[in-house]
């Protein structure tokens, strides 16, 4: 064939022979002609040329990808590179692919080149494989899969999620994952099959494999809805998500191992506070000019807590890989190693992986019996932190299904643990927690405790005598005595107010030494919350008492509330009289509560 560029300009035989190549393939790709240019790639005389110079012919190649090509010309390219990795120098021909990874963001750069890449890799096995040049293809992709966008989760409920799904950027990481995990089921097949095996500092090729697949666990697997109810029809990302676990499952052989690498920040922030935002803006620009943190060197080649945590949701929360999880671990020993995993989830901001982190919980407490769990495993790793991320869940999630997920994992966390495990907790949440509702629903267990331990023969110590009498005292207080907001905290009053009546008409005979308690809840406690509701009632009455008598045009201020800079309207006199009206009644009630713990009192005298 006639060459397409003049001597004059080519005086270098190999720069000739590059530009006569590269111009032939341009040309039949362009003319749909994709036979003649894997032909023309195949001729023997270009053989020799492409063994050490892949570093100029394959840019040549890729770039045609963005000429808006058919799908048959994009698979006669991707033809063309497999060609190339095929005979080229490994090492040099890696370095180009990985370089071109990292340049091309799109879908089907991202598609073509994983073939390729994998080709040049299986030139490598051996049973006396050098890790490097694996860990170099390997980090780019998970890398690149990483770095792909995800959308928020627009705090979407239940089966609502499932509209995720067709979301453009969910689409397209789930055809990523897809494509990476049939990339890593040959090298997979390798391992178990013993072709290959790494030497060096790889101990363990079984387990350096499942390392690099676990990092797909923390992003993106962590932050994508990876959750199907029992017969319902896995869709796309969920199957792969099983395949990749499935294969770290059968390398590992028993999944319990991972437990070795898990590990407990204390110092960690909670998921409601913020970081600094000048350190942020110091990690993103370090991040973004390709730096690493000091903390990110150290841990870079520790799996991460995340991808750990998401790997044990998937196997134990959605079972996956059952087949791996041995039998004869106590759940008590699974539930509290797997603790700081489950916080972890539950501190993060997305609604997705505290998802997760509860479905995990639940599942582990599934297992546990009622009751069973010693007091010592309070001093368990993350055990502290554990109550306190449930009660943030459920009183400042955006999201009710959370919050009621949540619920319920508090409701049983409680009921695990044993008289002494359960006094303790109770205690230890009365003391910290300074929300009504919380407060509510920890008076209303140690109610329930309370009645268990009166319908025994022999009482519960941890719920009578002298311990009972601390709790009770504990339930029984107002933040800021009288001057304490009556109508903000009513739950916890309503609550306090009822497991005194149950006490005193309860336990007639006095065995649990409620009696001794008295003297200080007149004193204290009751008399309180005597002053504390007369001032507030007193208050509301004088306040429509005014709403009555006065005219709003002409007695009352004209006030502006603003909120996110919009104009809220002024509230209309009948709206503020109804809620007055309500808050008066309340109190009321309260009153009446109140009244009703007096006479219990004085009947029990």
């Amino acid at each position: 064939m006639e060459t397409l560029v003049s001597t004059e300009t080519s005086s270098d035989p190999l720069e000739t022979f590059l530009e006569d190549l590269g111009s032939l393939l341009w040309k039949n790709l362009k003319d749909g002609d994709y036979e003649s240019a894997v032909r023309e790639i195949k001729e023997e005389k270009h053989q020799e040329y492409l063994i050490d110079n892949s570093l100029d012919v394959v840019p040549i190649i890729i770039k045609l990808l963005q000429e808006d090509l058919e799908p048959e010309g994009e698979r006669c390219v991707e033809d063309l590179l497999v060609h190339i990795a095929s005979v080229a120098n490994v090492r040099e021909a890696l370095l180009v692919f990985l370089e071109e990874l990292e340049f091309h963001t799109s879908e089907i750069h991202f598609h073509i080149m994983l073939q390729p890449v994998q080709t040049l890799l299986l030139r490598q096995v051996s049973k006396n494989a050098r890790p490097m040049t694996f860990s170099w293809a390997f980090d780019t992709l998970n890398s690149r899969i990483a770095a792909m966008k995800l959308p928020p989760s627009y705090n979407l409920e239940g089966k609502e999620r499932k509209l995720l799904d067709a979301h453009p950027d969910i689409q397209a990481v789930t055809s990523a994952l897809r494509w990476l995990a049939n990339f890593y089921e040959v090298f997979h097949v390798k391992i178990v099959n013993e072709e290959l095996i790494w030497t060096g500092k790889v101990v363990n090729s079984r387990e350096y494999l499942s390392s690099v697949l676990l990092q797909l666990f923390h992003k993106p697997f962590t932050y994508l809805d990876v959750y199907c109810e029992k017969d319902e029809v896995e869709h796309s990302l969920y199957r792969t998500c099983r395949d990749l676990t499935t294969m770290i499952a059968s390398l590992m052989c028993n999944v319990y191992k991972l437990f070795s690498n898990i590990t407990w920040n204390s110092s960690k922030i909670l998921a409601t506070e913020i970081q600094n935002d000048e350190e942020q803006d110091t990690k993103e620009r370090n991040r973004n000019e390709g730096l690493e943190t000091k903390d990110e060197q150290e841990k870079k080649d520790e799996i991460s807590q995340l991808s750990l945590a998401t790997f044990l949701y998937c196997v134990l929360g959605q079972d996956m890989g059952v087949d791996y999880v041995p039998c004869v671990y106590a759940h008590q020993y699974v539930f509290l190693t797997c603790l700081p995993l489950i916080s972890n989830l539950l501190q993060e901001k997305e609604h997705i992986p505290i998802h997760k982190g509860l479905i995990l919980a639940k599942a582990l407490l599934d297992k546990l019996p009622q009751k069973s769990l010693p007091s010592e495993t309070h001093e368990a790793k993350a055990h502290s932190i554990f109550p306190r991320l449930l009660i943030g869940i459920m009183t400042f999630c955006d999201n009710r299904k959370l919050g009621s997920m949540a619920l319920d994992v508090f409701q049983m966390h409680i009921r695990k643990f044993d008289s002494i495990g359960r006094r303790k907790l109770i205690q230890s949440l009365l003391l910290s927690v300074k929300h009504s509702g919380v407060l509510s629903l920890v008076i209303h267990e140690l109610k329930e405790n309370i009645a268990c331990s009166l319908n025994k023969e022999m009482l519960d110590p941890n719920f009578s005598g002298k311990q009972l009498r601390n709790l009770v005292q504990l339930a029984c207080s107002l933040p800021d005595a009288e001057k304490t907001d009556m109508l903000e905290w009513s739950d916890c009053i309503m609550a306090a107010l009822n497991l005194l009546i149950f006490l005193f008409l309860r336990d007639h005979e006095n065995k649990t030494g409620i009696k001794e308690v008295v003297p200080v809840l007149q004193q204290g406690y009751l008399s309180q919350l005597q002053k504390g509701l007369d001032l507030s009632k007193g208050h509301y009455e004088l306040k429509l008492k005014d709403l009555t008598s006065l005219s709003r045009k002409t007695n009352r201020m004209d006030m502006n509330v603003c909120v996110g800079n919009t104009v809220l309207p002024n509230m209309a006199p009948d709206q503020e009289k109804t809620i007055v009206q309500t808050a008066i009644c309340s109190l009321d009630m309260m009153q009446c509560v109140l009244a009703r713990v007096t006479q219990a009192i004085e009947n029990k005298i």
